[in-house]
């Protein structure tokens, strides 16, 4: 809520400018003001490194394991704030553009039919985008990956997890109208919850939703080709019986490179004590030569 505050003010300080509002009519939604629609909310954009830290909170509530809310806060936040906040620019972009073509369409639609197929192209990826909204931040904050394959994960499991996306959508919704409708002697009250319980309960819910998809189709098939891959090195260690090494290599000072173990005959032996065997069968060898 403290940068939420901030964000408020500065939209405020944005509404307030002595600049000349835009104007525009539309057949389904009336005059719209397109500063108050898009300058205003400009600023909105500086919230999104701490969605990103709100969002490893309550990802750690969500699968229940501790975390500490004020320092893991700011430290999700500091870690995770270049590609949040351009996912924020992204939000941004994509809002101000199918907004608009939505805005556009549905007034030519009138006109000519035909407009209704972009204008239901630009419905369908406002709801692919807010839905990928649900999942970008905890991908930021649990997997260390590109912001355009996060996207892309984003937008698979916009589709996968269609059920659990339009559930969140519909709590949300009816959260946003019970606060619309609410009457005005207890405006104080759904006041107090959206300051202090709003932004955490979104936040959780979505993680709380989105997150078994994530260990389901990400995280646990990671660990499993992982662990095939280490089952896979010790079957053909077993396989070969052993690790060959060069002279050259044995004689090298630089210890540090060289495995501490290796396998001989289907056992783990220390490297050290091989190299001083390998010793001492050279000399035993020489020995019996001489005689």
């Amino acid at each position: 809520m403290i940068p939420f505050i901030v964000v408020i003010a500065l939209m405020v300080g944005v509404f307030l400018l002595p600049i000349p509002h835009f104007l525009y009519a539309t057949s389904f939604f009336g005059v719209l003001d397109l500063y108050i629609l898009y300058a205003v909310t400009l600023p909105l954009i500086l919230l999104s490194p701490f969605t990103c830290g709100l969002a490893y909170v309550t990802r750690n509530f969500a699968r229940e394991e501790h975390a500490f809310v004020w320092s893991d806060f700011w430290d999700a936040v500091k870690n995770n704030w270049k590609p949040a906040l351009l996912n924020g620019v992204i939000v941004y972009l994509a809002y101000v553009i199918l907004s608009f073509s939505i805005f556009f369409y549905s007034t030519r639609v009138s006109d000519n039919w035909m407009f209704m197929i972009p204008l239901a192209v630009c419905c369908i990826l406002s709801i692919l985008m807010l839905f990928a909204q649900y999942y970008i931040p905890v991908m930021i904050v649990t997997f260390d990956l590109k912001l355009r394959h996060i996207y892309r994960n984003a937008f698979i499991f916009s589709i996968m997890g269609l059920l659990r996306n339009l559930m969140i959508t519909a709590i949300l919704a009816g959260l946003f109208i019970a606060f619309l409708f609410c009457p005005a002697a207890f405006a104080v009250i759904p006041l107090l919850l959206v300051i202090i319980f709003l932004c955490a309960f979104i936040s959780y819910l979505t993680s709380f939703a989105t997150y078994s998809l994530l260990d389901t189709y990400l995280i646990q098939p990671f660990y499993k080709k992982e662990a095939e891959a280490k089952d896979a090195e010790i079957r053909v260690a077993k396989d070969g019986d052993t690790f060959n090494f060069d002279n050259d290599e044995l004689d090298d000072d630089d210890d540090d490179d060289k495995p501490q173990y290796v396998y001989v005959n289907g056992r783990l032996i220390d490297r050290k004590i091989m190299e001083q065997e390998s010793l001492f069968s050279d000399k035993t060898d020489t020995s019996d030569h001489l005689q």
